[in-house]
């Protein structure tokens, strides 16, 4: 019986480790960052006054940038109103300045998504205006809506930076090849040698049980 019970422990410890040794190949993808663009009236003026005194000037300030030979990859993109929280410099201003709000959180026109994978995506870094963005609106209860100014808000970007370097590969085996095809889907060439030890234990297993059971 002992012996029945160790090999029930040697079958139960190879298929549960060779079914946990499975990688997705999708959980080494780099991880997404998150960052909140305040609108820079400086920044803009100064890119400006660049591209009037030369079209190719590459000496322009991205508001957001990769490294490394990286190229951006947007996954989302919001436009939102600023607060003092996460546009502190927006607020800077004379006292009476009015500051513009907003009294629902219904806004119109702020996924902006497209247009930053249009003006950001496969680039090193991201140089844009916030005039190049739709107006933000802001739809109150009692469905009136008006335009909030750019000056007042930010984009909350959801990206990150892909390095031309090949994705690292934990073996070396067609699974995580571009060439993958659909011949190697066959269940024996996925099971390998897993499958193999498998169907050797349950046959010693059964070839076992009906000894016990002739009393051989």
């Amino acid at each position: 019986m002992k012996f029945i019970r160790y090999l029930y422990l040697i079958f139960f410890c190879i298929t549960t480790c060779g079914r946990g040794l499975i990688i997705v190949p999708s959980i080494l993808d780099i991880p997404k960052a998150e960052k909140n663009i305040c609108q820079d009236s400086r920044i803009e003026r100064e890119n400006l006054k660049l591209i009037n005194s030369n079209p190719e000037n590459e000496d322009l300030t991205p508001y957001i940038k990769c490294v490394n030979n990286a190229i951006l990859k947007v996954s989302s993109a919001e436009l939102k109103l600023s607060t003092e929280e996460h546009c502190p410099l927006q607020f800077l201003r004379n006292k009476k300045t009015p500051y513009f709000k907003c009294n629902s959180d219904n806004f119109g026109n702020y996924n902006i998504t497209k247009i930053m994978k249009l003006l950001c995506n496969g680039k090193d870094e991201c140089i844009f205006n916030f005039n190049q963005l739709p107006t933000l609106l802001c739809i109150e209860e009692d469905n009136s809506v008006f335009e909030l100014p750019s000056s007042f808000t930010y984009v909350h970007l959801v990206y990150n930076c892909q390095t031309p370097r090949r994705r690292f590969r934990p073996f070396s085996n067609k699974r995580y090849d571009r060439k993958f095809t659909q011949r190697l889907l066959n269940e024996s060439v996925l099971c390998g040698n897993n499958k193999l030890w498998v169907n050797f234990l349950s046959y010693l297993l059964f070839e076992k049980g009906r000894n016990l059971l002739l009393g051989v």
